[in-house]
């Protein structure tokens, strides 16, 4: 078992950081048990705070980020949700539409143990990162001459915005098509137009904010399956603040059917995601990089794979194990209002 913190009289930050190089030596092989995660929370609760930063660092170099994160939080009090700022800020065009939701991990109920493949763990992080956008009203479409029509459009008065902040703004329709007549913000050619009707923009209602240094990715939900999807943008947040609030640009099914279709209420309509801008750069590693990288996943899964009984191949299994493992973002909401917060 692995018990970082046995000597009291060390610093828990170096004494976890020691076990991280015996643990890529091949000295410990298992997580901490339930007793071992108790003794280092209790080392940590002295003196920690303004370290914690570098000590969750070491914790996700020995593997344990996922248990420790948030029972570090509770215990030594550190990066609690109502001290910490926000990567992302949002007001609501009206007091009574929904707030948005952290992302859910999985979106559809299905029998566990029987291959879907929604429940993967990668596959689930990807589903869970971020937050979702909810659709306050139900949206109606059907199918004209000219491509889909919106049924019934609803508008939103500006008054309660102007109650709230003291700003006047136009009143806010729920969606609408592309004009073909368009001049601003850009002219629609008439060649394009016929390549886009089918495309329907969307009120999120949602005036945005993300911190200096900080864009907004705005998508489908990853993975959901729908007759309709999200085109992806990245958003300016951190300098640029339009006048009204930002909306999502969605593709209706293009050809003959269905001859109508129906986004109901509360449905979750685009994922936002946080995205630190900075200049990305992937090359090609060394042959003795992948040499080594190779060795240590092989040695990963000596050490926490086991024989299958219903595989005779050699193919160790590791059902369950990367998902303890794995080291999750939490998203969070935070009403300013109530204080209140909702997490995933």
């Amino acid at each position: 078992m692995l018990l970082a913190v046995e000597a009291k009289h060390y610093c828990p930050t170096c004494q976890l950081s020691s076990a991280s190089s015996q643990l890529e030596k091949g000295a410990f092989s298992t997580l901490p048990s339930t007793s071992s995660q108790t003794a280092v929370i209790s080392q940590l609760s002295e003196g920690c705070r303004a370290r914690y930063a570098s000590l969750q660092r070491c914790l996700a170099s020995v593997g344990i980020a996922g248990w420790a994160t948030a029972r570090l939080r509770r215990r030594i009090g550190v990066a609690r949700s109502a001290d910490r700022q926000p990567n992302l800020r949002y007001f609501r065009y009206h007091s009574e539409l929904p707030h948005p939701v952290p992302a859910q991990r999985s979106y559809k109920r299905r029998p566990p143990g029987q291959g879907w493949p929604e429940q993967c763990p990668p596959i689930q992080a990807a589903q869970a990162f971020g937050w979702d956008v909810i659709n306050p009203f139900e949206m109606r479409f059907t199918r004209g001459q000219d491509g889909w029509e919106i049924v019934e459009g609803i508008e939103v008065g500006g008054g309660d915005l102007e109650d709230r902040s003291g700003v006047t703004t136009y009143d806010q329709d729920n969606c609408w098509s592309w004009d073909p007549e368009q001049v601003l913000p850009h002219r629609i050619s008439p060649h394009v137009f016929p390549e886009i009707k089918h495309q329907v923009k969307v009120s999120t209602y949602l005036f945005l904010q993300t911190p200096p240094g900080w864009a907004l990715l705005m998508s489908d939900i990853p993975n959901l399956r729908r007759p309709w999807l999200v085109i992806s943008a990245l958003l300016d947040t951190d300098w640029y603040s339009p006048a009204h609030p930002w909306h999502a640009v969605i593709e209706l099914p293009q050809g003959s059917s269905p001859s109508d279709l129906t986004i109901p209420a509360g449905e979750p309509l685009c994922r936002l995601i946080p995205v630190r801008r900075a200049d990305y750069l992937a090359g090609e590693m060394k042959q003795d990089d992948f040499a080594r990288l190779f060795d240590k996943g092989q040695r990963w899964l000596q050490d926490h794979g086991r024989p299958s009984p219903e595989d005779d191949s050699g193919a160790l299994d590791i059902t369950g194990v990367y998902a303890r493992q794995q080291r999750k973002a939490s998203f969070e909401v935070r009403d300013s209002k109530t204080r209140r917060s909702k997490k995933k």
